[in-house]
């Protein structure tokens, strides 16, 4: 069964999903590999971006010894998850949205946490985190 849902998996992502595992491959291109591994069917490279679930790839720029690398896995492999969901909207319903938070967050990550506000706390970051944790298991990222 879980080679089944395996297989399932990779094909909703590279049908269903295209779009986002398409630009998950362009971005490979151009990031720097640190380091290689598999997280619940999703490719996780270390590199030189930060956390960002794409498609069924999964990029992130701390090191597995670090004490939030899994709970980072976690979240991501929720955007995984939502791509699933979303397919071809995902890029306009989640991925837009998110860059936006993202990089609103990190301008003001200080006055935001000084309000009480975590970058989980919003769509489609608290999304991900309920969605990652229910396909991982794993206890996702509280910032």
């Amino acid at each position: 069964m879980q080679k089944l849902n395996g297989l399932l998996f990779y094909l909703i992502q590279w049908t269903w999903g295209l779009p986002q595992n398409l630009c998950a491959l362009a971005l490979l291109l151009f990031v720097k590999k640190e380091r290689r591994l598999r997280y619940h069917g999703a490719i996780v490279t270390v590199c030189n971006v930060g956390g960002l679930g794409l498609g069924m790839f999964i990029f992130v720029k701390r090191k597995p010894v670090d004490k939030q690398f899994l709970p980072l896995l976690a979240h991501e492999y929720g955007h995984i998850v939502q791509s699933l969901i979303y397919g071809p909207l995902f890029l306009p319903l989640v991925g837009l949205p998110s860059l936006l938070w993202s990089k609103r967050y990190g301008k003001h990550r200080q006055s935001f946490r000084n309000r009480g506000i975590k970058y989980t706390s919003r769509f489609p970051e608290k999304q991900a985190n309920r969605l990652g944790q229910w396909a991982t298991k794993d206890a996702p990222m509280d910032s």
